[in-house]
């Protein structure tokens, strides 16, 4: 059996370096959870969704996100779907990993993706003459 130091650091909660890209999530409920450390521990809403095994702790941008979009009471949220993407931010004077959610844009019908029609080939153009731009540069301007 092989011992490996990185099953000893699981969280319940992802981090902006478990995310490569954007991934759609549908909320399954949210719970307030007791966060942090000590005399640092706050209350926190987490989102727990159904196709994803870790929940999502909300800091203020996302709470209030979610807030905008899905209203205050927060049973609301539940069956919404929601993009959560890593970036980065700026805490305490240094830019830091962040994993921050956004609205996904909606579904587009089908039969608006059909393959567009290619266009008639292009018709052998004259150049266009060239213009005498010291005629449209000497407008006089009182200023």
């Amino acid at each position: 059996m092989v011992l490996l130091a990185s099953s000893f650091d699981q969280s319940k909660y992802p981090r902006a370096e478990d995310l490569t890209q954007a991934k759609k999530l549908r909320i399954k409920s949210v719970t307030e959870e007791l966060l942090g450390q000590g005399a640092n521990q706050k209350k926190k809403p987490v989102v727990w969704f159904d196709n994803h095994k870790r929940g999502l702790a909300l800091n203020k941008t996302n709470l209030r996100t979610l807030w905008g979009a899905f209203g205050d009471d927060m049973s609301g949220w539940v069956g919404k779907i929601i993009e959560v993407f890593p970036t980065q931010t700026d805490f305490g004077g240094r830019m830091v990993a962040a994993l921050r959610v956004r609205m996904p844009p909606p579904k587009t019908p089908k039969e608006q993706l059909a393959p567009a029609a290619k266009p008639a080939p292009a018709a052998k153009q004259q150049p266009e003459p060239e213009e005498d731009l010291e005629i449209d540069l000497d407008d006089e301007i009182n200023f």
